[in-house]
């Protein structure tokens, strides 16, 4: 609601972020937190909430990296498979 007649409201903004980054949408986490540095760059909560996201997006981007990775590795594995199985049903 604050931030409905303050949109640079730091504190409404700093909150958000928290709640955006429990739920893990660390993408409109990060856009309040870039807008809460706007309105206060001193501010030294919002840059250690800043710190955290950065490691939370870290953190993040390492399990895509390793799902993605077993997923394509699986794909590979049953698309070798599959064309060993198929060149031997042509035989």
């Amino acid at each position: 609601m604050v931030l409905d007649c303050d949109c640079h409201n730091v504190k409404a903004l700093y909150r958000r972020a928290q709640v955006y980054m429990e739920i893990a949408d660390l993408i409109l986490a990060e856009l309040d937190i870039k807008k809460a540095i706007e309105a206060d760059p001193q501010n030294r909560e919002v840059k250690l909430l800043q710190k955290s996201l950065k490691q939370l997006q870290a953190e993040s981007n390492k399990r895509d990296a390793k799902f993605y990775a077993n997923m394509f590795a699986r794909v590979t594995k049953d698309s070798s498979v599959a064309t060993k199985v198929g060149y031997f049903a042509c035989d």
